[in-house]
Order: structure tokens, then C-alpha cells, then sequence
């Protein structure tokens, strides 16, 4: 059975989600095997597949040592590692006799460990006793020196085994695959995948486009100046399955250019099999076009009507826009679907079972909100509205909301035009991010309610937040969303228990909270959520006043002769990730819970970080919680920054630009895996509007270039980590998780939605008119060249390189000539390099801070200085040579600590590392880069 789930599991890997399987070795056979001294041998007892499966015995560090015949061509791609995966299955007898001490999965190029090598840390996989499949991304690797993927030529595992122990474990048929693997989707209305050509036609010829795609195995797309670019005749009708008043379509359309738009264009659909009849037609320039990939939602209510178009019968797509120029427009699946509401007829029935829900902060105020008006900036500036003075990291992306409710800043964008932000204060803020929560099938949200929000004396804050309550009362019920009140309890003291008993009973009286059929019930109750239990420094916050305030909520208290049944709320508790290392005090508040939600924001930075975090938090939490009937809503959010934040508060240290970048929603989406592959059944969505840290999901700037300039603040925009994602491009993937939780898709290795790289500039021109870039090697050293025709307005140039084509580092500047109608060259030499693939680019800096890639060229370095590090692992003594003479030699341990350095200028040395601790070692020399590892 086993052997033909696995064959079944492939089988669908490479048919069905379009994968590229390349084997690495069959395990069935131990040629080029060695064991590190542990016993090596061929089994056919029971493998994963095939006829048997290598087996390791003993109790020494290294298990598996593989050499191949000849290396391996992945065909795996530097701008395809987040597609990409090594896999193997890996039995182990029993995993308590591992040590603590990390171990690596380690893949190289050059015949042995530590150089030009791909390596995972074992703490980052999922093992269990028996067989496992280990699924290792690409994207996660730790890097040394620069592997190439097409001539792969070692692996290596090894683990520390406990002093005296004895483990056997196996491997078999490892393998990579490669291919968009992302969600499937099970029951939705795909009109048409845009995959295939067939049935499209357009004034430019209609091609497949394999690479550049949001989902499936391709998008559609037409190159030139032609007007009509995509028109769709359907083989037979089809049937929407929506109505015209709740039902929505959505797709992806990309543009190279939207500054050759030229008149007014069109998106139809009819049911007539020709435009004009039957239709349903929305105007192009309604839909706010970038350039590069958009994402479209055409409301049918909001659709000019022709005739009486059928949408159980739909035949006809069209889209169509005038230009003055060629352009590159690109398709990707057509989808037709009808929001199903969150909410119940009878609140009492509904549950947090199966909810995607967000937190919802509505902190952000204006001037001129209030009466009288509030006068301030409320969380996007400490003062006024400048740069010096900015908190958030996160630029909005503000094209979707009324703009006559925005107000100017005193900051500009390039084009000299005012920046301008949006007050949660209108009503007109909260219903737009409510209806970007209908159109991704999210949930709702729970309403963050801060103790100094309500207990302060400034009015300007009370009224600020009970309006933004009242706006999510409304946009919720009119969107079909639900809300819960959610406490803030990490500044509580003596007094706030009363405090938030007072404040319970006034918005249950009052505003009405629990009333409504979009309020959220849980387990027959109104839901609270008590977030920071165990938080608070102050020492009035004990453990026995927080049990208080949760018995008060689920049982009342009797000798209060104002308490009513109505206030009773079923509890869930926002706790710290250690939780359950509190004391016993704090652990009995907890048993009182009804739900318990660990904060993780900030626990981990990298998709590894996640993998080890639901190892060994989220599981142990929920084993603890599954015995004693209490939920558990695991959070999950997309990245982190505060740079701004922290600047102004004068914290440099914390100052750090993009700390936990999002790397195009693969870090958001291991977490998501995770949690649900761990059986979570409910997951909080950190945060919807939290552009202070970065963690926000909501629409955002696309483009640096569509942030503000000119003074020293950063702002942080989709395109940092060099991908092309739509504003609501988080949404997108925050609505896939609640898809896979509610079983209306596959909890992908992929992140649902292919990131592509940036191929388009922002829309307004270059500062530089960049002729040539070329780079060429001399020994172990890059020139690149380069000259301009023209430059306006222009700084500098930023040499950038990277070993994967996808993360650049700056080496070096060049300034320019700021104005020139005359053709300028440029040179710069890049030395010193050890041997392997470098990527350059060039960054084109404007006087304004605006800027602009060169295209991406490569050279590939081959350094005749072989260095060899041995033995490796190592009890007593390292032996350390190298062709050339040792000039710099240094050794640090995984954490930085430097432990040896010297500048011998032997070829040869011999280091004592009997007293060093065990574990792995990084060796600097000469510019390269070696591991070993200390038994």
C-alpha cells in the first residue's frame, strides 16, 4: 500500500501540478556510497520504493556520503529555486536517540562538503520514527560559495547521535522536482485557464507563456500594437453558477506599459457569442492598470448591461484597448465565483472552526476626522507629516479608496505630485478593506480594543475608536464578514480587570456588539478574545486578577447586581510563544480558556525558522490543549519591518530595513502549510493593517517608485525582494489559506501564487538611458562595462551582484554625470573572486531617489586555488591547505564567534580544536568559504 501511495504521490506531482522530476539516485545500489563509518548497507526490507533502500547503522555523526559518477543537471534554474525542491524519503529507528546538536542535509558542485553547497539544517524537517518524506525548497537552502544546479556532484547528511547510541536509518529515491506545484482548486467556476491558445484569437497573434504566470502551467500572451488583445469564444456555454447581484469575476492581466494606452477600452462578456449583445461590459480605465501583473475583480451588479446576458450560458470574452504603441499584455485564469457569507441566520450557530480571521488594528487618523476635528496624524506620523517624522514602514496603495477622503501629506512622490493617506476613521476606509475580505473569502476580523484607548481622558481617542467599531459593524454585516472584540492586555495594571468589565458592558449596552448576526459566537457564545495574558510588566497584572476577568466572561459574577447574562462571552486567550513554561499560576488562567492563540510574530525570520517553530511550538502546544477540549489559533503573518519606527524613536539598533522579508509569499505560506498540515482548524491573520512593522496584508505599494521621495525615510513596497506581485497580492494568498482550510484546495508545497520577477519599470521614464551592459572575466576577476546615450536628472549607479540572479547585494557606486545629451562610458572591476556564477546588475539612481534596473548579465569564475579541510568531522585536529599561500584564515562558529585566525603564508596548516565545543564551523580563507564539524 505504501509503495503505491508513493508511486500515486509522484505520479500526481508530475502529471497533474505540472512538475519536472529529475532522479538523483534510485538507492538502488551502493555504488559511490560511503557511511562515515557507520555500517552501510543495501536493504530490501520494506524500502519506499523500488526494490530496496541504503541503510546506515552505528552511531557515528556522518550517515549518508554520495559522489556522483558525473554531475547532475537539475535543470533547475536561478530564478526558479521557489518552484523547486530536492526530495528524498528518510526512515529513522528512533529519533530520541538524536542529539540536540543540529545536523545538515548538504547538496554541492564541487565533488565534496562546504564548497559551492546548498545546505538544510536538520532541525528544520519534520522526522518521525518510520518513513518520512522529506521535502527540502530550494528557496530555503543555506548557501556557501556559489553550487551550480547544473552539475551537481555530492550530497552529504549527517545528525549527532546521543554518546553510546546506535540509530539505523535509510534513504531511498531521492530526486528534484521542479514545477509550479500550487494550490489546486477543487469546485471553483474557472471559465477559461488561460493555458492554452485554443478558442482565443486577437489583433496580435496569441501565444503560451510558460514562465510568466500567476497560476497553472502558463498564462496567454500577445505582443504589439493591436487593439483587441484578448477575445475568447467558448466551445460550449458555460455555466457561471453566480448571480448578478453578489457575483464577482476575477482574473490576472499583465501590461509592459500602460503609458501607451490610448482611448477608451473595454472588458466584456456575453452570452451571445459577439460583443455588444447580451453583455456585460466594464470600462479598462476603471480597473486602475500598473504596469506588470494586476489583479481584476468586475462586480456583475457594477457591469454596464446590454441586452439580457445569460450567465448560466456565457460564451464570449473580450478585452480590448486602443494604443499608441506596442505593448506586452498577458492573460491568467478566468474565475466566476459567488462570496459565500461568514455569518449565520442564527449567530449562536456559528463558530471559529474554520475561520481565516484577521487583526484588525483602524489606528490611522487624520487632521480633520472629529468634531471638533482630532488634529493629529494618528500612527503614521510622530508630529507633522514628513519624512523625519513617518512611523510606518509600509507604503498603502491608496488608487481603490475615494480620494477626495484622502488627505496630503507633507511628502511628494517622484513625479512631484502630494502624498496623500487614508483616516479608519470614514466609514469609506473600512467598507474598502472589508470588500477586499469578501473578494478573498476571508473571514473577518477581530477588532483590536488597546486598555489605554478606553481608559484615557483625550475624547479624540474615544471617539476614534468607537466610530472605527461602528464602520466594522457595517461594513461586516454589509459584506457578509464577521468581527469580535479583541482586548490588548500587554499594558494591563491593578485596575484593568474592572477596566474591561466596564468597558464590555458599555459596548454590549451601548454599541450593541453582541446583537448582531455578524458578531462572531463560538461554542454558543458571544467571542472575546483577551490578548497578552501573562504579558504585562506590571506587577498589578497578576495571574489572579487575569483569572478574574476570564471567569467573569464565562461564568458572571453573582454578588454584582448589575451583571446579566449578556455579557457572558466565550474566552481565547492571546498568549506568549513560551506559554507554557509560565508558572502554575498563569498555566491554571490558561486551562480556563475556551481557545488559545501564541503570538509568533517576530519568533522567526525564514521559512526554516517556520518549519522548526511548528516542530516544536505549535505541535507541543497543541498535544498540551487537545486533552483538556481547549482550541488552538495558531498566527501566521507575511514578513516584518520598523525601521521607520524605531528611527524615530531613536532605537537604531532595532532600526533594520526589511528584518523578515516576505521573499514573494513563500515565507507566508510555509507558515500556512504548516499550521494546517499540524491540524490547525482555526488561523489569525497578523495583521490586516499593520504597516507600522510590516506585517500588513492588506493592498499595498507595488513599486518603490510609488512611494514617497526626497527625504531620508524608507518605505518599504512590494518589489523590495524583486518580484512582481499586485497590491492585493497577500490577500491573494491569505484568501488560499482559508481555501485549503475549508477544503476547496490543496495545501500546496508551493506558494499558491507564482511570484515572477520584476520585468517592467514603475511607469514614469528612466533616469538613465542605458545603451549596453556587459561583463566580462579576466582570471578571477568581473569588468563590467557600460554607456549611456543620455542622462537626466541622474545620481548614480549602484553595481549590484548575487549568486542566484535573485538576491542582490550592492558592491559598489559610480556617479554619474547628473545631465547629459552625449554618450557616457563607464567601467568596474570586481575582484578577487573565488570560483563560481555571479549575476550583476546595475541600479540607475535619480536625483529624487527614484530608480531603475539594468537587465541581469552573468560570468562564471573558475579558480585553480583548491582548498581542503580534513578530517572532516573532526575530534582533536583540523589539517588545513590550499595551492596558494594562506594570507587571511579565520573560524567562527554558527553563531559568529571567531574561535581562530592567523595569516600563516604556508600552503599548509594544522589546527587544535580539541577544546572547542562541538558542532559547525564556518573557515574564511582567502575569500573562500569551508565548513567542518567538531565531534
Amino acid at each position: 500500500m505504501k509503495k503505491h501511495f508513493l508511486l500515486l504521490f509522484l505520479t500526481f506531482i508530475s502529471s497533474a501540478l505540472l512538475a519536472q522530476v529529475v532522479l538523483v539516485d534510485d538507492c538502488e545500489s551502493l555504488s559511490g556510497w560511503t557511511g562515515g563509518g557507520n555500517t552501510l548497507s543495501l536493504d530490501t526490507n520494506d524500502p519506499a520504493e523500488g526494490l530496496a533502500s541504503i541503510k546506515s547503522e552505528g552511531g557515528n555523526t556522518e550517515r549518508f556520503r554520495k559522489n556522483f559518477i558525473a554531475p547532475l543537471n537539475t535543470g533547475i534554474a536561478a530564478n526558479e529555486l521557489t518552484i523547486a525542491y530536492f526530495q528524498f524519503s528518510l526512515y529513522v529507528s528512533d529519533i530520541t536517540k538524536f542529539s540536540a546538536s543540529e545536523g545538515q542535509f548538504e547538496l554541492t558542485s564541487s565533488g565534496g562538503p562546504d564548497t559551492d553547497e546548498f545546505n538544510w539544517s536538520t532541525g528544520s524537517v519534520n522526522l518521525r520514527n518510520g518513513w518520512n518524506n522529506v521535502t527540502l525548497r530550494m528557496s530555503a537552502a543555506g548557501k556557501s560559495g556559489n553550487p551550480d544546479l547544473s552539475a551537481i556532484n555530492f550530497f552529504r547528511y549527517y545528525k549527532f547521535i546521543n554518546t553510546g547510541e546506535s540509530v539505523v536509518i535509510k534513504i531511498d529515491n531521492m530526486r528534484f522536482s521542479k514545477g509550479y506545484t500550487g494550490s489546486e482548486l477543487i469546485g471553483a467556476h474557472i471559465f477559461n485557464a488561460a493555458d492554452q491558445p485554443a478558442g482565443w484569437s486577437g489583433t496580435d497573434p496569441i501565444q503560451t507563456d510558460n514562465t510568466n504566470k500567476i497560476l497553472g502551467s502558463g498564462s496567454l500572451t500577445k505582443t504589439g500594437p493591436g487593439t483587441d488583445w484578448f477575445v475568447y469564444n467558448a466551445a460550449a456555454p458555460f455555466n457561471s453558477t453566480v448571480s448578478q447581484q453578489d457575483g464577482l469575476i476575477k482574473f490576472w492581466l499583465y501590461v509592459s506599459d500602460v503609458s501607451k494606452f490610448n482611448g477608451a477600452g473595454s472588458i466584456s462578456f456575453t452570452s451571445s457569442g459577439q460583443q455588444g449583445t447580451n453583455e456585460y461590459k466594464w470600462n479598462m480605465a476603471g480597473q486602475k492598470l500598473l504596469n506588470g501583473w494586476n489583479h481584476l475583480f468586475l462586480r456583475i451588479s457594477e457591469a454596464a448591461v446590454q441586452g439580457t446576458p445569460n450567465l448560466s450560458a456565457i460564451n464570449y470574452f473580450k478585452i480590448s484597448q486602443p494604443l499608441s504603441g506596442a505593448i506586452t499584455a498577458k492573460i491568467d485564469e478566468i474565475e466566476f465565483f459567488q462570496p459565500q457569507p461568514a455569518t449565520t441566520t442564527t449567530p449562536s450557530l456559528n463558530t471559529l472552526n474554520g475561520k481565516v480571521m484577521f487583526g484588525y488594528q483602524g489606528w490611522f487618523g487624520m487632521p480633520t476626522d472629529g468634531q471638533p476635528a482630532h488634529n493629529w496624524w494618528l500612527h503614521w506620523f510622530d508630529g507633522a507629516p514628513q519624512h523625519s517624522t513617518a512611523t510606518i514602514d509600509m507604503w498603502p496603495y491608496l488608487a481603490d479608496y475615494p480620494q477626495n477622503d484622502l488627505q496630503a501629506t507633507n511628502m511628494t512622490y517622484s513625479d512631484g505630485s502630494a502624498a496623500k493617506l487614508f483616516s479608519s476613521y470614514n466609514y469609506s476606509t473600512v467598507d474598502e478593506h472589508f470588500k477586499w475580505m469578501q473578494e478573498n473569502e476571508i473571514d473577518g476580523v477581530f477588532q483590536q480594543r488597546f486598555l489605554v484607548n478606553f481608559t484615557t481622558t483625550d475624547s479624540r481617542v474615544h471617539r476614534h475608536f468607537e466610530r472605527v467599531i461602528e464602520n466594522v459593524q457595517t461594513a461586516s454585516s454589509k459584506y457578509g464578514r464577521v468581527y469580535s472584540i479583541m482586548y490588548d492586555l500587554s499594558g494591563a495594571n491593578a485596575t484593568s480587570t474592572e477596566a474591561v468589565i466596564a468597558d464590555w458592558k458599555r459596548l454590549v449596552d451601548q454599541m450593541g456588539v453582541t446583537s448582531e448576526s455578524n458578531y462572531l459566537w463560538h461554542k454558543g457564545k458571544p467571542l472575546v478574545a483577551l490578548w497578552g495574558l501573562g504579558l504585562a510588566s506590571d506587577p498589578g497584572a497578576t495571574a489572579e486578577r487575569s483569572e478574574k476577568l476570564v471567569r467573569w466572561f464565562k461564568f458572571g459574577d453573582p454578588t454584582d447586581p448589575t451583571d446579566n447574562p449578556k455579557y457572558r462571552a466565550t474566552v481565547m486567550g492571546g498568549l506568549n510563544d513560551n506559554w507554557r513554561t509560565h508558572s502554575a499560576a498563569w498555566l491554571a488562567v490558561y486551562d480556563l480558556l475556551d481557545a488559545v492563540s501564541p503570538w509568533s510574530v517576530g519568533r522567526y525570520g525564514s521559512e526554516s525558522g517556520a518549519n522548526s517553530f511548528a516542530i516544536n511550538t505549535v505541535r507541543p502546544d497543541m498535544a498540551y490543549l487537545a486533552p483538556k477540549g481547549i482550541d488552538y489559533m495558531p498566527v501566521i503573518f507575511p514578513g516584518f519591518s520598523w525601521f521607520n519606527l524605531q528611527t524615530v524613536r531613536n532605537n537604531t539598533a532595532a532600526a533594520i530595513k526589511n528584518s523578515i522579508p516576505r521573499n514573494g509569499g513563500s515565507f507566508l505560506w510555509q507558515q500556512s502549510q504548516n499550521v494546517i498540515n499540524e491540524g490547525a482548524q482555526m488561523i489569525y491573520l497578523a495583521m490586516f493593517d499593520e504597516v507600522d512593522e510590516a506585517t500588513s496584508f492588506f493592498k499595498m505599494a507595488k513599486f518603490s517608485n510609488h512611494t514617497p521621495k526626497g527625504g531620508n525615510t524608507w518605505f518599504l513596497s512590494l518589489d523590495a525582494d524583486g518580484y512582481d506581485l499586485t497590491p492585493d497580492w497577500y490577500l491573494g494568498i491569505a484568501g488560499y489559506t482559508k481555501k485549503v482550510l475549508a477544503g476547496k484546495a490543496t495545501n500546496s508545497l508551493s506558494v499558491p501564487l507564482f511570484p515572477n520577477p520584476v520585468t517592467t519599470d514603475a511607469g514614469n521614464a528612466l533616469p538613465v538611458t542605458l545603451m549596453s551592459f556587459s561583463a566580462s572575466k579576466e582570471v578571477n576577476s568581473v569588468q563590467l562595462k557600460w554607456q549611456t546615450s543620455s542622462e537626466t536628472n541622474s545620481s548614480h549607479f549602484e553595481i549590484q551582484r548575487s549568486a542566484d540572479a535573485k538576491n542582490f547585494t550592492t558592491i559598489g557606486r559610480t556617479e554619474t554625470n547628473a545631465s547629459s545629451l552625449n554618450a557616457k562610458n563607464y567601467t568596474y572591476n570586481d575582484t578577487d573572486l573565488p570560483s563560481g556564477t555571479y549575476y550583476y546588475r546595475l541600479k540607475m539612481v535619480d536625483l529624487d531617489q527614484t530608480s531603475a534596473y539594468s537587465r541581469i548579465t552573468n560570468v562564471k569564475i573558475i579558480s585553480g586555488d583548491i582548498v581542503s579541510v580534513y578530517p572532516n568531522p573532526a575530534s582533536r585536529k583540523i589539517t588545513i591547505s590550499t595551492d596558494s599561500k594562506i594570507t587571511n584564515l579565520e573560524i567562527f562558529n554558527v553563531l559568529g564567534r571567531k574561535f581562530y585566525s592567523a595569516k600563516s603564508q604556508q600552503n599548509t596548516t594544522d589546527i587544535d580544536v580539541s577544546s572547542w565545543p562541538a558542532g559547525i564551523y564556518v573557515i574564511k580563507l582567502n575569500g573562500s568559504e569551508r565548513k567542518f564539524v567538531k565531534q
